[in-house]
């Protein structure tokens, strides 16, 4: 099972749209818990936490994930929008793997955001693997994310 992590700051909109896209994935079992990294917001993050059954952290994404309780860490951003299939894609990984990966964001038209795509990839990661590492989302998918398998 995997714990989902989201750093945040006034993302409340986003965010909306990425819980309501997780719940699925709680229905079926994969995702036990919804942690939410608030770097200060002041928009309506913490009532939206609040109705989706999300825990709110008030700091960074190390802190966060030391209340997380999934053997698995998904990590992404409020804007991500997940793949057609991603439940099943992650669910094999995780059944099987070890390594770390990227889930990626579906593709866009253009060579240019299909570029951008590993840059809004979510990182999967297994907790203890991760250790409490420090840095933002940036960071830990460079430190995460050389040789990750890619997830489409």
């Amino acid at each position: 099972m995997i714990s989902v992590i989201i750093p945040t700051r006034d993302s409340a909109e986003a965010l909306a749209g990425l819980l309501a896209s997780l719940v699925p994935a709680a229905v079926d079992g994969l995702v036990r818990d919804v942690v939410i990294a608030d770097a200060g917001s002041s928009d309506a993050t913490a009532a939206l936490c609040e109705d989706a059954g999300a825990t709110l952290v008030y700091g960074s994404i190390a802190a966060a994930v030391a209340v997380a309780r999934g053997d698995w860490l998904l990590i992404t951003a409020p804007e991500m929008r997940l793949p057609p299939h991603w439940i099943e894609t992650v669910a094999d990984h995780v059944s099987r793997e070890r390594e770390p990966a990227l889930l990626m964001p579906p593709l866009r038209p253009g060579w240019l955001a299909s570029r951008k795509r590993a840059n809004e990839a979510a990182l999967l990661v297994r907790s203890t693997t991760f250790h409490g590492a420090p840095g933002d989302l940036t960071a830990l998918r460079r430190r995460f994310g050389r040789g990750a398998t890619r997830l489409d």
